[in-house]
């Protein structure tokens, strides 16, 4: 094109210079010559340019830049707005976690940074000792990595990890001594991150978020825990935003323009009591370090609501630790409430005393000998001797044997029920199916084996895998005489963008067994507690340190708490049990008041390196037990709303053909009560049609692709959930009484169901 140019510019004088060489007219014709060739060239010209002209304001384009785009880019921009993760409180609303910024300190050696007068704006080689010196003593980073990173060959270096997550405060504080010691070329970029206020504080429980870079700029994720699991109700939804600048590349006022509104993310209120935690996590500090135990986890439960008031576990971390925190013998990332299964050992013969008493296949009153033989398996008790005799009585009755915690005992009772009926009892618990209460990695657990030895061994808490969540949801049916909870872990869900909450009640997923039966096992309880001859936590020597007397070790408030303790082996690597004189799971479950339950209290202890007293045990619940007790009026209370927040609802999409665990428990996150009907894998049908929108707290029924009709716990349900399990099963429902709520059914809970059976359903309220 260029070249093109240059020849039509100089072709007119070349034509001229030609013809005036060839012929001998006057300069007077030659210049009127030159004029029309002139002439005609700017017309052409300027119809090049014309040309040219039109063609850049239709196509926009110069080879690959975008005309329209580049200029756009000198008067107006288009960034990005970034939502606000949503904070996590405690249950009455005291932040748990929150966004925050951290700060990473750096050095400039590029020797071109000067200030207008030339001063330097770097760190001169002169200075290098004494920066090395500087941050040594105000960050504790290593002086070697500080002389190398200011010797390298960079224009701007950083120092590592411990250059890194530097608080607000802390960075002014060097900022200030910096500008003290005359040292310049420091400076500071800020990060996105999140903030713990508390430190140790249900740590995995709660989880981490960490930043991630994402669409060019950093966003805070949920890598752990809670953090985790409600990551998507807590990220909210960028926005979009253009504005007019001017020549400096500054905001002009008023210009501002909302592509697409930003959408930070919903808060979450945990059921924690921040107080109740605070000393949960104290008394667990001292339990470690009184034990030295490999792990141990401590779990407050209110009994009427299901609510998790406190939890915790050893080893743990903080957000400061947090990276050092896998150097800490036996450390684990699970969570220990629902993440890791264990063998529970002798709390579990809560649940097999329940089943009988409601079975009626037990006589507390009746007598037998402590001696038992299983095909090739002896069932033994704790307090054999090596002549194979008992240091207490020999013959005792079933309700001593339970004080006692007697293996032999449990053993004959599962026995007299038969692997079926306490198979039965054990579904109708849910052992062995997740809680769903909306946690990330839930553990299922395991339901024994089908061999003879395993179903009765089953009875005392061994060759059965339970998580402390699924322990508390069969223990709330003990607390609350027969009606089962399931344990809740977010108190409410507030979407500051619509100024609407979500907020939990107390679930109902169950009635495992009678008042009468879960009355009956509570008072057994308290004998473990009182019984100065069979109770194993009675004490005959008290404790000093909590200023008890001889008695009972669980005491709260002067009166003495249900209790139900357990010792139980641990599976080891190479198969079978661990054979150590402390190679065990020591754990306690305590209910208080004994007659009416307010709390439950769960804590096991694994393989302390101390000699084993459960007073370790009582130590923690007897003070955690008696602040609950008097807080109780507070924990009764819900945590306070703004007025202009009001109650939202949830819209049901179409769950069909979805994993039936992940919709449960996302559904779950939205404080929606999940049935799941069968074990199937997917979703096959729903309750609520896809669009409708409902209340928090409402219940859905899913079914699933299970190639059996297996029958659900319908206690609490109401007439239209019946209703639509009858129609998907092709079953008939006849009704008796009246009310609002399924009471009893007459086809039992786990069975498989027929089409055409008759199901007898008694309502009440």
């Amino acid at each position: 094109m260029i070249k093109f140019l240059r020849k039509l510019i100089f072709f007119p004088f070349r034509k001229v210079s030609r013809n005036a060489r060839k012929t001998n007219w006057s300069p007077e014709r030659n210049r009127k010559r030159v004029g029309k060739s002139l002439f005609f060239l700017a017309i052409a010209l300027f119809t090049v340019f014309i040309f040219r002209f039109v063609w850049l304001i239709t196509v926009n384009h110069v080879g690959d830049t975008n005309l329209k785009e580049m200029a756009k880019s000198n008067y107006q921009s288009t960034v990005p707005v970034q939502a606000k993760r949503g904070t996590i409180y405690d249950r009455t609303g005291t932040p748990i976690a929150v966004d925050s910024s951290t700060y990473t300190i750096y050095a400039v050696i590029d020797k071109t940074q000067v200030d207008s007068n030339g001063n330097p704006l770097y760190v001169k080689k002169e200075d290098f000792d004494k920066v090395a010196t500087f941050l040594s003593s105000k960050l504790k980073i290593d002086r070697s990595l500080i002389e190398k990173q200011l010797n390298s060959k960079l224009k701007q270096v950083q120092f590592g990890a411990e250059g890194s997550n530097i608080s607000l405060q802390q960075m002014q504080e060097i900022q200030k001594a910096a500008e003290n010691e005359k040292i310049v070329g420091l400076g500071f970029t800020s990060n996105v991150s999140r903030s713990y206020p508390f430190g140790n504080f249900a740590s995995q429980f709660i989880g981490i978020a960490r930043p991630k870079d994402e669409n060019g700029f950093q966003t805070l994720k949920g890598d752990m825990g809670l953090e985790k699991a409600f990551d998507n109700v807590l990220s909210g939804e960028n926005g979009q935003e253009t504005y007019q600048k001017d020549i400096y590349g500054r905001p002009i006022p008023g210009t501002t323009k909302v592509d697409k509104a930003v959408k930070n993310g919903q808060d979450v209120y945990t059921t924690l009591d921040a107080q109740l935690q605070r000393n949960l996590e104290g008394y667990m500090d001292k339990a470690a370090t009184d034990t030295g135990a490999q792990q141990l986890s401590g779990t407050l439960v209110d009994a009427h609501t299901g609510e998790i008031l406190a939890t915790s576990q050893r080893p743990t971390y903080t957000a400061t630790t947090i990276n050092s925190a896998e150097k800490q013998k036996y450390f684990t990332w699970n969570s220990l409430l629902s993440q890791s299964a264990f063998e529970p050992g002798s709390t579990f013969k809560t649940f097999l005393m329940a089943g009988a008493l409601d079975s009626g296949k037990v006589n507390l009153n009746e007598t037998y000998q402590r001696k038992l033989q299983v095909y090739d398996t002896t069932i033994n008790d704790w307090d054999v001797t090596e002549n194979k005799s008992y240091t207490l009585p020999e013959t005792v009755t079933y309700a001593q044997g339970f004080a006692l915690s007697s293996n032999i005992g449990m053993s004959k009772i599962e026995m007299n029920m038969g692997d079926a009926l306490w198979g039965s009892y054990l579904n109708k618990f849910k052992f062995g199916l997740k809680v769903r209460a909306g946690l990330d990695g839930e553990n299922p657990g395991a339901l024994p084996s089908s061999n003879a030895v395993s179903q009765i061994q089953s009875s005392f808490g061994q060759g059965v895998a339970v998580t402390p969540l699924q322990l508390i949801r069969g223990w709330t049916a003990i607390a609350g005489n027969g009606t089962m909870l399931e344990p809740h872990i977010v108190s409410k869900v507030v979407d500051t963008n619509t100024k609407t909450s979500l907020t939990s009640k107390a679930e109902v997923v169950g009635h495992p067994v009678s008042n009468e039966a879960a009355s009956g096992v509570r008072d057994l309880m308290l004998t473990v507690n009182t019984d100065p001859v069979y109770g194993t936590s009675y004490s005959t020597a008290g404790d000093p340190e909590q200023d008890l007397a001889a008695g009972p070790l669980f005491m709260v408030n002067g009166e003495p708490a249900a209790v139900k303790t357990g010792t139980a082996q641990i599976a080891a690597t190479t198969g079978g049990y661990m054979t150590g004189s402390q190679d065990y799971l020591y754990s306690a479950v305590v209910m208080y008041p004994a007659k009416n339950p307010d709390f439950i209290f769960y804590m096991n202890v694994k393989i302390p390196s101390e000699p084993w007293t459960l007073k370790y045990i009582a130590r923690v619940a007897n003070p955690l037990l008696t602040s609950a007790e008097a807080m109780k009026g507070d924990l009764a209370a819900t945590s306070s709303t703004d007025s202009d927040i009001k109650a939202g609802k949830v819209t049901i999409e179409n769950y069909k053909g979805k994993d039936s665990g992940d919709t449960a428990d996302n559904l779950r996150r939205t404080v929606i009560s999940p049935v799941i009907i069968g074990t199937g894998a997917k979703v096959t049908a729903q309750s609520i049609a896809e669009g409708e929108k409902v209340a928090a707290n409402t219940r859905i029924l899913l079914l699933t692709n299970d190639k059996d009709q297996v029958m659900p716990d319908m206690y609490d349900w109401s007439k239209k959930e019946v209703e639509q399990l009858a129609n998907w099963f092709g079953i008939k429902v006849t009704y008796e009484g009246s009310g609002n709520k399924v009471l009893t059914q007459s086809i039992e809970t786990s069975t498989n169901v027929k089409k055409g059976q008759t199901l007898t359903v008694k309502m009440g309220n």
